[in-house]
């Protein structure tokens, strides 16, 4: 280990957090600028079961994430915790001065998400967002063509996040499956969408704000607009796919595969891929943005404009009509 090796703690040891547990000890054996040195959940059966199935030291698991802060090998923190928790455990991560992953929704409410930014800026921390999407090379590469004008001038876009799952609890589809879509939109366009409308579910739980399934549409300046599906009920294969469709052609990207086509006349042409592991990529970019300066991808404003995003939408189902975003210009 070098003196300016990064130690990082793990805060949640359910799905998300066994992943992103693997993917640190795995970026750690390739890299000696970052270590695993804490992983934080308050439930102590599910940390000995992580520990034991990745044969891990006891003395690396915590319940209380008070502890965390009076260890000074710790400087970094990527939480992956219920949506709900991410605000109070955010914040508390970012008073004890050290930088933060957080993963997406930054927040619930576009108040929780500025309070969060601005606390990151106070104490001079960096504070990224868990947007993967924004580290697939297959997205990445999309940018590119679009940036190229290869299908011309783009009109609109068509997303669908749709799996089949039993719908988590205490979550709600926009909320937890949107921040992707909307974030793949921003960084594919590099726009905000004006005003949003939406309409969404709750085909299984029969409960507010418990949407299984929702459907939306995004407005963007120029007369651009995206159509955008997502789903815990569609019983096909899972599915994140992104259409963007020019005056001279489109694009078809299918973004757990990593694969593009563009059809332009009638014709198509597959575009190859080289596959990355978004999780990896996620991580390293933390890392050389703490080490190494690295301007942020997926940033505290782009986290923050999400919620704001998923906001409008939320009050668009409540309202039954377009919502702004921010207002109009």
């Amino acid at each position: 280990m070098t003196s300016d090796s990064l130690g990082v703690a793990v805060v949640g040891a359910g799905y998300w957090g066994r992943k992103l547990v693997k993917e640190y000890l795995s970026l750690s054996r390739i890299r000696d600028d970052i270590r695993l040195k804490r992983i934080v959940d308050c439930d102590l059966d599910r940390l000995k079961s992580m520990a034991s199935e990745l044969t891990l030291p006891n003395d690396m698991l915590l319940t209380d994430l008070s502890r965390l802060f009076k260890d000074d090998t710790v400087q970094a923190v990527h939480i992956a915790t219920p949506n709900d928790t991410h605000f109070p455990l955010g914040m508390a991560v970012l008073e004890s001065r050290r930088h933060l992953l957080l993963e997406k929704p930054m927040g619930l409410t576009m108040r929780e998400a500025v309070k969060l930014a601005r606390r990151a800026e106070e104490q001079s921390v960096v504070f990224h967002v868990g947007h993967i999407f924004r580290f697939n090379n297959a997205i990445r590469q999309t940018r590119s063509l679009i940036g190229s004008q290869i299908i011309g001038k783009p009109l609109y876009y068509k997303l669908q996040w749709e799996t089949s799952m039993k719908p988590p609890e205490g979550r709600d589809i926009v909320f937890d499956l949107g921040p992707h879509p909307i974030d793949v939109l921003n960084y594919l366009s590099n726009e905000w969408p004006d005003r949003v409308l939406a309409v969404g579910r709750s085909f299984v739980r029969r409960q507010l704000h418990q949407e299984d399934a929702a459907e939306a549409i995004a407005e963007f300046k120029d007369d651009i607009f995206a159509c955008i599906s997502m789903s815990w009920l569609y019983s096909g294969p899972r599915r994140r796919m992104v259409s963007v469709v020019g005056d001279a052609g489109c694009i078809e990207v299918d973004a757990l595969d990593q694969q593009i086509r563009t059809w332009s006349g009638g014709h198509s042409t597959d575009h190859p891929v080289q596959a990355n592991n978004t999780i990896e990529a996620m991580i390293a970019h933390f890392v050389d943005s703490i080490l190494k300066g690295e301007p942020a991808q997926n940033s505290a404003l782009v986290g923050t404009m999400t919620v704001g995003v998923l906001s409008a939408m939320r009050e668009s189902m409540k309202v039954g009509r377009f919502v702004n975003v921010l207002g109009s210009d």
